[in-house]
């Protein structure tokens, strides 16, 4: 399952959600949000990127690599990307108006 989440108040937020089984979160990309800290304390800013790990499911997050995600501003190239780094084999049409 994809899941498209943007920021109401601060349209440069936004969160795309890859999911199994309903609510195991396989992978996360949060854009124009706050730092998020990790179980070992570590602050990791946005963008960032979380992927399941075994016994911490979406805990963890990593710093988004500019060579996967190069342009963040851009939240449908980012989403697209997203969809590329998930595997995604048919993206779904999206009005680019919309984003």
């Amino acid at each position: 399952m994809l899941d498209v989440r943007r920021g109401g108040i601060v349209l440069s937020k936004a969160t795309y959600q890859n999911r199994a089984h309903k609510a195991v979160v396989l992978m996360r990309l949060d854009l124009g949000g706050a730092p998020h800290r990790n179980p070992d304390g570590e602050e990791v800013s946005c963008p960032h990127l979380h992927v399941y790990r075994e016994g911490y499911a979406d805990k963890w997050a990593e710093p988004a690599t500019a060579e996967t995600y190069p342009k963040p501003d851009n939240l449908l190239a980012t989403l697209n990307a997203f969809m590329r780094h998930c595997n995604i084999v048919e993206p779904p049409r999206i009005q680019g108006s919309l984003l």
